[in-house]
């Protein structure tokens, strides 16, 4: 693991061997109005760890009711979830929610190529600070989650917000 300064603002330990991720890789694996923040990814580019600020605006008193429409958010992106783990902690002296998860994308029905549903598995810590809420969102293949699994806790755990230099 190394000690990464993701931002001005935010550090965290991500795995060695990971590199940020090229704007045409983002383009074709995200689609999104906004660029995220940072999405860093393995040799494979099969494994991604991405981090963004939301453009809603919370305070940290409303944490639990951001989780309950994030939850909502998550059932409703898949097809299928098979929810592992799920709660509020402490990281870096403040409250994260996280969801951690197998999902699963079915292929398109009319598809003329026969196809096999994408499983994969994501762990997503939210925290609010100040007036952002940051998403930190980790993914690779189902079969590498025996991998990945316990790793994932320690790099979630390892984020730090610095005070902003003025």
């Amino acid at each position: 693991m190394t000690k990464v300064n993701v931002t001005e603002e935010i550090n965290m330990m991500i795995p060695s061997d990971f590199r940020l991720m090229t704007d045409d890789e983002m383009a074709s694996r995200y689609f999104t109005t906004k660029k995220p923040v940072a999405i860093y990814t393995d040799q494979t580019v099969m494994v991604d760890l991405g981090i963004n600020q939301s453009a809603t605006e919370w305070i940290v008193d409303d944490l639990e009711i951001m989780v309950s429409f994030q939850k909502s958010n998550i059932y409703n992106f898949y097809d299928d979830i098979e929810m592992i783990d799920q709660g509020i902690k402490e990281v870096d002296g403040k409250k994260a929610a996280y969801f951690e998860f197998i999902s699963t994308v079915k292929p398109e029905g009319k598809s003329f190529r026969s196809q096999s549903p994408v499983k994969k598995y994501t762990y997503i810590q939210y925290m609010i600070v100040g007036e952002h809420s940051w998403v930190f969102n980790f993914s690779s293949p189902v079969q590498l989650q025996s991998i990945w699994q316990p790793q994932v806790i320690n790099i979630m755990n390892s984020v730090i917000f610095l005070k902003k230099k003025k």
